[in-house]
Formats: C-alpha cells, structure tokens, sequence
C-alpha cells in the first residue's frame, strides 16, 4: 500500500516537476537498457543455436558422404535424434514430404514431419541425394521457455523502476525539496537565515550561498523601500498641506476663488493628493494590513463621504446616487476611497454629462453617459501609463483600481462601446 500511495502521489505532480523528470528518466532508461539486453540475448541465443546445429549436422553429412560408398545403408546414423535418407532419382517418392523439393548443398533448414522438427542439410552421394535431419523439438521447446522467461524477467524488472525511480528521486532531490520548503517558507521583511551552513555538504550549496547573497540584497532593497514610504510619508505630506493651506486662504476671496487658474491649481491639488495616498497606500506591507484593526468599512459611508468631496469639481455635470445599500466590506476603508475616487475622476473627465452610481448586493456599478471606449482602449485600459483621448491624466487611474481591486480579491467588469458611454462593476467581497 505505501508504494501504491508513492506512485499515486508521482503521477499526481504536475508533469513539468523534477521529481517526476527524474523518474520518468530512470524508467525510461532501464526500458531502453532492458529492452535492448532482450533483444541482444535473443540475436546472441539464435546465433549460437544456428551455429551449433549447423555443425552437427554438417559433421554428420561429411561422415555419412564419406562412409556411404563403403559400407551403404549401413553408414546411415543409427540415433534417436538425427534421421538419415539416401535415395536415388526414382526412389524421392520414398521421402517424407517435406524433403522432396529440398534443393542440393542446403546447409541448415527448418523443417517439420512426423510431429517433429528438424534441422536439415542436403548433399549428393554419386548419382543419389543424401539427407541429414537433426531432431531439434526440444531445443525449441527450450527456447521458447527461454524468450517467456527473459521477457518475464524484463517486465518485472520495469515494474520495478517506476518504485526504485521514485526512490532515487527522492533521496537524491531530498536537498532540493528542502531548500525550496525552506525558501517558500520565507516571508518579507522576516530575519532571514543563513542558507549556505545547512547545504554546504550537498551540491546545492552553490544554490544556497547564491540565494544568501540575492537575500541580502534583497533585504537592503526591503528596507530601503520601508525608510522611502515613512520618508515620502511626511515629506510629501507636508507641502501637500500647505498648498491645500493656502488654497484655501485664497479661496476667501471670492474673486481669486472662481477664477480659472484657481480652479486648476486646487483640482492638482487634489488630484496630486489621491494619487500620492493612493501609491503610498499600495506600497504599505500587505500582511501587516490585513491585521491591522481597519480592516473592514461602510461601504455606503464611504460612496457618499467621496462623492460630496468631488462635487465642487462637477461643474456643469451630475453625479447621481441611484441605489446604495448597506455593505460591509473586508477592506479597509482607504482601499474603496481610492477605487471609487479614481472612477468618478474618469467618469466626470471622460464620461459626459451624467454619472450615475449604484451600490447593490455587493456590487458597485459606475456608469457615465460619455464617448465611450474603443476594443482597442478596452484591451489596454487597465494597463499602466496607458491613456487615451483629450484630457488625459497620468495613465495610472484604472491601473490603480485594478491593483486594489486584486489585492482584496474584488472581481472588476469593464464594458464600454463608442458613443454609448462606459460602465464599470466592482463585486466587493463582504467582511
């Protein structure tokens, strides 16, 4: 039962795993080597069969050439396993069939009568034609018990390198096995061990020492990025305030406040707030937000906080609340601001005069009346720094969604057609 679940658990790999490379191999090789050692013993035990009853009956039928003349019927062998006719041009009726149309000098053929097999060769005695027949009956017989059980042999020999495979390749890829159970095992940001010491002794402690040094580096790059994110953090905040600071002073007079270029500057603003909360968000460790406490929200809170912070940005354009219900989601809350906030920045840029907004059943629609999207757009709309059309931003807005959207394992529908608007599903996963 073991080798059974063994061989289960083989076959059960994925067939690109080295594990079953090795075996596949081994018994690959072994049916080459046993099937070619069976055909040589084959070729070897013809050979050596042929030539052994050629000369005995080849010996016979020079004694019998030399002996008939002097002593006639008498030079005949007198054996229980060789038979010996001499026969003049009118007495070949005499022969057993199977002789009669033997031709001259035949050295070594096969031929069966009287419920036996023989091996026969043919001469010439003066005017008579002379036959010598070897009984080989038992020598087939053997020989047939010879190729069933070298056969035999060479089927329980491969039945038996499928098993032995697997345990070669388990005993000689137990260092590998380990190494990669070790290294899947490895999480970011962990202390990470030495490698080198526990697999110097086998050959995979090249790999090892390799996967040490990449370690290292690694570790470097981790918490180079960690001091960028804290760093960024602060001092992109920082300035980010002060000028929403100072737009907000200015927008105290009412003549700065509905001007052009105020207008712009505060929506830059705004759009540059979203996008640095949004990347510093993305690169935050993600296991350690999943423990963190804020890891579910109000789904309805969150839709309606969003779209009454972009009204001041809607001008002329409607954003419409068709349908929200209730929905807690296992998200934290900055996850949904910046998948909802990213499509109403679309939708009111590209997406015409209507927005409209539903929350239903966990799914949260966003659809707009606008142009709409070529398969062309379609096909790449979710692909980073891709844009297209007038007013283009940055090419990361889908792109961001898409990234929030994989991370909380929330299903995303894009369908858009040209001149018909765009629509776009969210199925949030509930908490």
């Amino acid at each position: 039962m073991p080798a059974r679940r063994r061989i289960a658990q083989l076959f059960s790999r994925p067939l690109d795993s080295l594990q079953f490379r090795v075996t596949a191999a081994l018994a690959l090789f072994v049916a080459v080597v046993c099937t070619l050692m069976v055909l040589a013993l084959f070729a070897i035990n013809e050979r050596l069969e042929s030539d052994l009853l050629n000369g005995i009956i080849a010996h016979e039928m020079d004694e019998l050439i030399a002996e008939y003349p002097h002593e006639g019927d008498a030079a005949l062998p007198n054996s229980a396993t060789i038979v010996a006719f001499v026969v003049g041009p009118d007495e070949v009726d005499t022969l057993p069939r199977p002789l009669r149309g033997l031709p001259l000098s035949e050295h070594g053929i096969n031929i069966a009568f009287s419920n036996r097999t023989y091996r026969v060769a043919t001469g010439s005695i003066g005017d008579k034609r002379a036959f010598v027949a070897y009984d080989i009956t038992a020598f087939e017989a053997r020989e047939s018990m010879f190729k069933i059980v070298l056969v035999t042999a060479a089927f329980i020999v491969l039945a038996l390198a499928v098993p032995l495979g697997i345990w070669i390749a388990r005993i000689s890829l137990k260092p590998i096995n380990s190494l990669a159970d070790h290294v899947g095992n490895l999480r970011p940001g962990d202390a990470t061990q030495p490698l080198a010491d526990r697999f110097d002794r086998y050959e995979v402690g090249t790999i090892a020492r390799a996967f040490d040094r990449f370690m290292t580096r690694l570790d470097g790059f981790v918490e180079r990025e960690r001091s960028f994110t804290a760093d960024a953090s602060h001092e992109l905040r920082t300035p980010l305030a002060v000028i929403q600071g100072a737009i907000e002073v200015l927008q105290q007079d009412e003549r700065i406040a509905t001007s052009g270029p105020m207008v712009r500057i505060e929506r830059a603003a705004r759009q540059m707030a979203d996008l640095i909360e949004a990347l510093l968000f993305l690169a935050r460790d993600e296991a350690q937000e999943i423990h963190s406490r804020d890891a579910s929200c109000d789904a309805e809170s969150v839709i309606t906080d969003v779209v009454d912070a972009y009204r001041p940005m809607l001008g002329a354009k409607t954003v419409e609340i068709a349908a929200l219900e209730h929905c807690e989601i296992a998200a934290p809350r900055i996850a949904l601001i910046i998948v909802l906030g990213n499509l109403l920045r679309n939708a009111i840029r590209h997406g015409g005069e209507d927005v409209r907004i539903t929350l239903a059943h966990g799914l949260l629609t966003v659809a707009d009346s606008g142009q709409g999207m070529t398969s062309e757009q379609l096909r790449c709309a979710f692909d980073r720094g891709y844009r297209a059309g007038p007013g283009a931003g940055l090419g990361l807005g889908l792109y961001l969604v898409k990234r929030v959207a994989d991370r909380y394992g929330w299903r995303i529908r894009l369908a858009s057609r040209p001149d018909e608007g765009t629509r776009i599903e969210l199925r949030l996963a509930r908490a």
